[in-house]
C-alpha cells in the first residue's frame, strides 16, 4: 500500500487505509505522519467554519444565513 502523498518524499510510519474525513465514504492509503497532517488540517478547518453559528453572527448584518433554511 502507498501513501496518498508519497510524491512529497517525507513519508513516515506505516501507510494503511484512513477514513475520508470529507464524507466521501472512500478509505485513502496515508502514512502515519501524512494523516497526523490531515487531521490537524481538518481540525483547522473545522475551527474556521464550524456546523453551528458562532454565538455574535447576526443575520442581519450582512443579509447573509449561516445555513440553507
Amino acid at each position: 500500500m502507498t501513501c496518498i502523498e508519497e510524491h512529497r518524499g517525507d513519508c513516515s510510519g506505516a501507510t494503511d487505509d484512513r477514513p475520508s474525513l470529507s464524507g466521501t465514504g472512500t478509505p485513502i492509503a496515508r502514512c502515519d505522519y501524512h494523516w497526523a497532517a490531515r487531521l490537524r488540517t481538518q481540525e483547522q478547518h473545522d475551527r474556521r467554519y464550524p456546523t453551528r453559528a458562532p454565538d455574535d453572527f447576526d443575520p442581519g448584518y450582512a443579509g447573509e444565513r449561516w445555513d440553507e433554511d
